[in-house]
């Protein structure tokens, strides 16, 4: 039986979450440390990050300073989808 193709709102969640993880990993941060940066418990910033579309901007903020999210990765957020090499590209030469 084929793979079924993920629906547009989950495929836009798996980037969020991938991004916000890997930094997180990267930058030895953890949700503890997250949580008191953007005032909230760490079960609510543990549910943002498993329905990522119930992020706030401000809490998007928050997140990108506290993990370093880099430019790339942040319009990936926001375009809810990974950016090509053309559109880095792009990007990087404008």
């Amino acid at each position: 039986m084929p793979r079924l193709k993920p629906n547009p709102t989950e495929e836009a969640s798996r980037v969020v979450r991938s991004c916000i993880a890997s930094n997180m990993e990267l930058y030895a941060v953890s949700e503890e440390l997250l949580a008191a940066k953007m005032g909230k418990t760490a079960k609510t910033v543990q549910n943002r990050r498993d329905r990522p579309e119930n992020f706030t901007l401000g809490e998007l903020w928050t997140v990108a300073k506290t993990v370093k999210l880099t430019p790339v990765q942040a319009a990936s957020i926001v375009l809810g989808r990974p950016l090509t090499s053309k559109e880095v590209k792009e990007f990087i030469l404008m």
